[in-house]
C-alpha cells in the first residue's frame, strides 16, 4: 500500500486549538449491534478482574515493557518496517544492531511518542490539533521533510494498492486539503465532550474516523493506532497498560485494511454507517483482553514469588518503574527531572527499587543506568 500526494490545494486559514470556530460536532452513525453489546459486555468483566488480579510489581513491569515492545514493533510492522521483534526490543533499549536506518528511527520515534501519549493521559488533558501536530512531529522526525512533519498535508491524498508489474488500484481518496483542519476540529469537540458513550466505542469510532480523514502526509495508520491508545488510557481502559490492540491488526493485516475500508469507500464520505467497522474494532479489542487476562493469570501473586514475598511501592517507585518500562533503562538524572529531586535523593531511590529486586545496575560511574530485573 502506498500513498501519493499532489500539491493542488490550497492552505485552511483555520487557527489550531481554538474550538470556537466549530459549531457543528463531528456525528457518527451507528447502532450497538448485539455482537458489539456482547463484545463490549464481556471486555468489561474481563477488566473488573484484571484490575483486581493481585501481581507483583516487577510480574506487571515485565508485562508493561513486553507490551511497549509489542506496541512499537506491529504498529510500525504495519507500515511496513522491517526490523524483527528482538530487533526492536534491542533499539528500545538504546542497544546498536544492524538493520536500515529508517526502519530503526521509526521504532526510536514510536517510543517517544509512547512517552508522551503516557504523559498526557496522566494529566487526563483533553485531545487538541496542537497536541496531535505536536505528536506527528515526534513520530515523523527525521522521516519526513521538516515542512511536512507536524503539519497537516498540503494536498490531496490517494491510498493505492500495489499490484505488481508496474500496476497499482485505488483503495481510497481522502478528503481535499483545505477541509482537512475543520475536520479534525470537529472529531476533536466531538471526542472531548463524548462523555456518555462508552470508552471502547468512543475510541473505535476516533480511530475510523482519523484514518478516513487522513490528515498528513504519512504516518496517519500510527497516529490513529497512538491516539487511540491514549484515549484508551485517559478513560482508564488501559488493561494495566499491557494490552496491544496492534497484535490483533497485525495479525491480519489485509483484514485490517478491509475493515477500514469497507466503511470508508473510495473516497471520503460523511454520515456512512460504521456499525461493520464497531464491530470489527470491538471484536479485535475482546480478543486482547482476553489474551491480557491469561498472561495475568498465568503469572499471578500466588504462583511467584520474589525475594520470599510480595514487594510494595511507593508513589515515587511506581512513576520510576512506569518511565522504565517505556524508555527500557533510566539514569539517576532521569529520576531527578521525573520527580524533581536532588541526585543523592535520586539514588537512593534506585537502590531502594534494586534492594526490593525490581532493577539491576548496568555500568559503572558516570555511565551507569538501570534496567527491569530478570
Amino acid at each position: 500500500m502506498r500513498h501519493l500526494w499532489y500539491t493542488t490545494l490550497v492552505h485552511s486559514s483555520l487557527r489550531t486549538d481554538n474550538h470556537e470556530l466549530i459549531t457543528v460536532m463531528y456525528k457518527p452513525n451507528y447502532i450497538i449491534s448485539p455482537s458489539i453489546l456482547s463484545a463490549v459486555s464481556e471486555i468489561a468483566q474481563i477488566k473488573t478482574l484484571v484490575e483486581r488480579s493481585r501481581v507483583l510489581p516487577l510480574n506487571e513491569a515485565q508485562m508493561r515493557r513486553q507490551a511497549i515492545v509489542r506496541m512499537a514493533h506491529t504498529s510500525t510492522s504495519i507500515e511496513g518496517n522491517k526490523l524483527a521483534e528482538f530487533q526492536v526490543k534491542k533499539v528500545l533499549a538504546g542497544e546498536k544492531i544492524a538493520g536500515d536506518e529508517k526502519s530503526i528511527q521509526e521504532v526510536k520515534n514510536y517510543q517517544v511518542a509512547l512517552q508522551k501519549i503516557e504523559e498526557l493521559s496522566v494529566s487526563y488533558t483533553h485531545l487538541t490539533i496542537d497536541k496531535i501536530l505536536q505528536l506527528h512531529q515526534i513520530l515523523m522526525k527525521g522521516l519526513l521533510e521538516t515542512k511536512k512533519s507536524g503539519h497537516f498535508r498540503p494536498a490531496s491524498i490517494f491510498v493505492v494498492d500495489d499490484l505488481g508489474n508496474g500496476q497499482e488500484i485505488l483503495r481510497y481518496e481522502g478528503p481535499v486539503a483545505s477541509k482537512v483542519p475543520f475536520l479534525i476540529n470537529q472529531l476533536l469537540l466531538w471526542v472531548n465532550s463524548s462523555s456518555m458513550i462508552h470508552p471502547i466505542i468512543k475510541a473505535g469510532i476516533f480511530h475510523l474516523q482519523f484514518v478516513s480523514i487522513h490528515p498528513f502526509t504519512d504516518g496517519n495508520g500510527r497516529m490513529a493506532r497512538l491516539l487511540t491508545q491514549y484515549l484508551l488510557y485517559r478513560d482508564g481502559w488501559d488493561f494495566r497498560k499491557i494490552i496491544v490492540l496492534e497484535d490483533y491488526y497485525n495479525r491480519d493485516r489485509q483484514g485490517y485494511y478491509n475493515a477500514e475500508n469497507m466503511v470508508q469507500g473510495k473516497r471520503y464520505q460523511e454520515g456512512q454507517d460504521i456499525t461493520t467497522w464497531l464491530e470489527y474494532f470491538v471484536g479485535g479489542f475482546l480478543v486482547e483482553a482476553q489474551k491480557v487476562a491469561e498472561a495475568i493469570s498465568s503469572i499471578g501473586f500466588d504462583k511467584i514469588a520474589l525475594k520470599g514475598g510480595q514487594v510494595f511501592l511507593d508513589k515515587d517507585e511506581a512513576i520510576i518503574v512506569d518511565f522504565l518500562t517505556t524508555t527500557g533503562r533510566i539514569t539517576s538524572q532521569d529520576v531527578q527531572d521525573i520527580l524533581g529531586i536532588a541526585k543523592r535523593t535520586a539514588q537512593l531511590r534506585l537502590k531502594a527499587l534494586v534492594d526490593k529486586g525490581m532493577l539491576v545496575s548496568q555500568g559503572k560511574g558516570p555511565s551507569t543506568y538501570y534496567v527491569l530485573s530478570n
